[in-house]
């Protein structure tokens, strides 16, 4: 239900650095530098019929030390950006909006992390002071604190943090704090079962006044032979807010994998503190949902694969539709040609039957993958969504069709230049959106 910040972070401002299709970092060598990272250098330009926007980025990961053996090893993640056609704060709709343009400077940046992880006792102990985001929650709440994880026995580990809460659009963090902690047993350490329980307090004295929430989760897993089921019930202000269940299903001999999941949100959820739900400040309340999803992958020999999947969401307790808040229904069915008739080729088209709020409509997308030569692909697709949220305004879209392409060049074993061309069409205008980036890994 709820997205990491990191994923809002880099939709709001950095747009294609989480996509499902990103290709993973460029290779490289093992190296007994103790410095290691990436620097990812992206310069982006849009337009529609009247308007344009022009921005570059830089996003700068490095990590000191070897995490998994030193008794000392540190991490930062930073982004910088620079306004390089200075339109600010234009008066009246603007269709590229964002929150840099707020600020009074043509560049910004945001610290993302920024930690020291100390490790006394190999496996043990583990003590991370900084900028942190909070993996004992899958809401990924991010913190300036220390946290402190402690193994008592093989199967049993506890863990306790305390800090400011992160919100990177807060002038000050006055009146702030946030702490907690979980526990985690894991029956057999060579299996597949973990149980835990995870609780986080947090006051936020933000725009929207002051936030204090109290968030319980309860979860399981387990997984025997190809399945694997997941669940997770939690508690807002000590009452139900939502439950989660995922059964997964893998068996390789048959190519097969199939995944289904159930979420239902107890009651309207309104405006939270920003790390626990930086949605619910910006797209208003939230309303109780039931949400079935089912997701199959079949493998026929060498070549082809059949993907499909079905979502239903509906409005429960008598919530009414609102502008981010809808009853729909999505198949989808998606026949995909691999390594046939050329080495590298990558075909597949994806038919999508939509249903919402009595409008019933087919729509046909697809891409394909080419190499051009050993060390260039080509790649082309179009896709739709019946709605989305602009990431830049916070306004939705309706009926949006993208067609993309891209072309990704690997210079050597380390550095990657890609280069994107994307048109956008949806209710208000049609979008143009070129990005040129280069990705380089030390």
């Amino acid at each position: 239900m709820v997205q990491t910040l990191l994923l809002l972070l880099c939709l709001q401002e950095n747009p294609g650095a989480a996509e499902v299709q990103q290709p993973p970092p460029a290779a490289r060598a093992p190296s007994s530098d103790p410095v290691q990272g990436t620097i990812r250098v992206k310069y982006r330009y849009r337009s529609t019929s009247t308007e344009s926007d022009s921005d570059l980025y830089e996003v700068i990961n490095l990590v000191y030390g070897r995490p998994e053996t030193d008794v000392v090893s540190a991490a930062l993640s930073l982004r910088l950006a620079e306004d390089t056609d200075g339109n600010k704060n234009v008066q009246g709709y603007y269709p590229f909006t964002s929150l840099d343009d707020k600020y009074h400077g043509w560049a910004t940046s945001r610290l993302y992390t920024a930690y020291l992880d100390y490790r006394p006792e190999e496996g043990r102990w583990l003590v991370r002071a900084g900028r942190q985001i909070l993996d004992e929650f899958p809401e990924a709440v991010p913190m300036d604190g220390a946290m402190a994880r402690y193994r008592l026995a093989p199967t049993v580990s506890v863990s306790a943090f305390a800090g400011l809460p992160v919100n990177p659009y807060e002038a000050s963090p006055s009146g702030d704090v946030m702490g907690g902690g979980s526990v985690e047993w894991t029956p057999d350490p060579n299996g597949r079962a973990r149980y835990r329980v995870e609780y986080l307090h947090l006051r936020d004295d933000n725009t929207f006044g002051l936030h204090q929430d109290d968030l319980l989760g309860l979860s399981f897993e387990e997984g025997s032979g190809p399945f694997a089921v997941y669940a997770r019930y939690t508690m807002l202000e000590w009452e139900s807010r939502d439950i989660v269940g995922r059964v997964t299903a893998a068996i390789p001999d048959a190519q097969f994998q199939v995944q289904g999941q159930a979420t239902y949100v107890f009651h309207q959820i309104q405006a939270l503190a920003y790390p626990i739900d930086p949605y619910a400040s910006i797209l208003m309340d939230l309303e109780p949902y039931v949400d079935l999803t089912l997701l199959a992958s079949k493998g026929f020999g060498n070549f082809v694969a059949v993907d499909a999947s079905f979502t239903s969401r509906k409005l429960v307790h008598d919530a009414v539709e609102s502008t981010y808040n809808h009853d729909f229904t999505r198949f989808e069915v998606a026949p995909s040609l691999r390594n046939w008739p050329l080495d590298g080729l990558t075909v597949r088209v994806a038919a999508d039957f939509w249903n919402s709020a009595g409008d019933d409509f087919w729509t046909l997308g697809g891409d394909l993958s080419v190499p051009l030569h050993r060390d260039i692909d080509f790649s082309a697709g179009s896709s739709y969504a019946l709605y989305t949220v602009d990431a830049f305004t916070g306004e939705e879209h309706d009926r949006v069709r993208l067609f993309t392409f891209s072309l990704r060049w690997r210079t050597d074993k380390s550095s990657v230049i890609e280069a994107r061309f994307t048109i956008e069409t949806n209710d208000l205008d049609t979008f143009h959106i070129l990005e040129v980036g280069f990705r380089h890994a030390f």
